[in-house]
């Protein structure tokens, strides 16, 4: 498909994307440009970073390449012991059982998680734990999976009935395919941040060994809106609604809130999140509370 897009647009709502989450720490971030591919090199300070930052150029309008050459700094302080340490703490102090059980190794910043889990999603999850921790270079995963083996016709039957069942999917426009576990969902959807969800939504079905997305999106942020909708995640974020959590969009002037938060008080306090953007006069806001902890 031809980029519609100027390569300097392009690189405008990446450079404006940048400012809105890392200020004046992102000195260390270079970007480049060609067609519809972006190259990104340079260190942040953290694997979470680096993941979240990629995900978010992922939505631009005109983006359809992503090479994420970035590299997680480490200034030499911070032991493998250290790392294992907190990574243990995290996940301890996480609401999900299954998750404080688990285990880890580390050489050389490599952690490899350790233990059994019931899902694919349970398994994510804990990797985005880990990756918050400073000094986390790269994840890997010896997790066993407790699920029993699903024949691929129950696991589609199991997929999209649990589409169905998502608040935040619409399943009419995804279709499912399995061979020996493995999901490819196909289709046409509003938002980058619903093609997520179906693949979140998959994830969570035990048998489902991994996932591909081939779904596309009608709509991609660029310009005031993308910048409004960076601005609204990072407020979110910096009141600890990440973006695992809670997923917001812009369009229009309108805010779209989506996912499920453990509070009444998390569900409210993000809507009103738009009243430190004056840009935004709208919110519409389908965030659920969880009806109990995991824990």
């Amino acid at each position: 498909m031809h980029n519609s897009r100027s390569e300097k647009d392009v690189l405008k709502d990446i450079k404006k994307l940048i400012q809105t989450h890392f200020g004046e720490s992102a000195q260390g971030i270079h970007v480049e440009v060609r067609g519809d591919k972006v190259t990104l090199w340079g260190t942040m300070d953290s694997l979470v970073e680096k993941d979240f930052f990629a995900s978010r150029i992922g939505r631009i309008a005109g983006v359809r390449e992503l090479d994420n050459s970035l590299t997680v700094a480490n200034d030499g302080n911070i032991l493998d012991k250290d790392i294992e340490r907190d990574i243990i703490e995290r996940f301890q102090g996480s609401r999900y059982e299954d998750i404080a059980h688990l285990g880890c190794r580390v050489s050389r910043g490599i952690v490899t998680l350790l233990g059994h889990m019931e899902t694919q999603s349970e398994e994510r999850f804990a990797k985005r734990l880990a990756s918050q921790i400073r000094g986390v270079k790269e994840i890997r995963s010896e997790i066993q999976f407790l699920q029993k083996a699903v024949d691929d016709a129950t696991l589609v039957n199991r997929v999209e009935t649990a589409m169905v069942a998502s608040p935040w999917v619409d399943a009419h426009e995804i279709k499912t395919a399995a061979r020996n576990g493995l999901i490819t969902l196909t289709g046409l959807v509003d938002s980058p941040e619903e093609i997520e969800w179906a693949v979140d939504t998959a994830y969570k079905v035990p048998g489902v060994k991994a996932v591909v997305s081939e779904i596309f999106a009608r709509h991609q942020s660029q310009g005031e809106d993308l910048w409004l909708t960076e601005q609204l995640v990072s407020k979110l974020g910096q009141h600890r609604l990440n973006s695992g959590q809670i997923r917001a969009f812009v369009k229009d002037g309108i805010a779209f809130l989506t996912g499920e938060v453990y509070s009444e008080e998390d569900r409210e306090w993000a809507g009103k999140m738009i009243q430190y953007i004056p840009e935004i006069h709208e919110v519409n806001n389908s965030i659920k509370v969880a009806a109990h902890s995991a824990k």
